[in-house]
């Protein structure tokens, strides 16, 4: 489970997937383990809602990471990939992390490019 919150003090927030696809490698181990993980577009203050296309800042480098994906990443490429850019263009600082209590167990949310 991913829970992506894309509001002002989201920051307060701090799967059980089953993916098919070959030639995972290290991914499979990830995939096996349930994440119960929140991608939240700033901390304990207020994030902008304004930014590019019609997307704000944090909404737009989500999307730009997703669609570069190559064919399979983690949630952890993604928000590494997109975490400087919401730094330098808006006055917030992104975060992803473990949701407590909530039954995770070290797993990682999985993107798969649609062929």
């Amino acid at each position: 489970m991913l829970v992506v919150a894309h509001s002002c003090y989201a920051g307060t927030l701090t799967r059980s997937v089953a993916v098919e696809v070959s030639n995972l490698d290290g991914f499979s181990r990830l995939a096996q383990k349930r994440a119960r993980t929140a991608l939240v577009s700033g901390g304990l203050a207020p994030v902008a809602d304004a930014g590019f296309g019609g997307h704000s800042v944090f909404a737009k480098a989500f999307l730009d990471s997703l669609r570069a994906n190559p064919g399979v990443v983690d949630m952890s490429q993604v928000f590494s990939s997109m975490r400087r850019k919401v730094i330098v263009s808006a006055q917030q600082t992104p975060q992803c992390g473990d949701i407590g209590r909530t039954g995770h167990e070290g797993g990682d949310f999985i993107f798969v490019r649609r062929q």
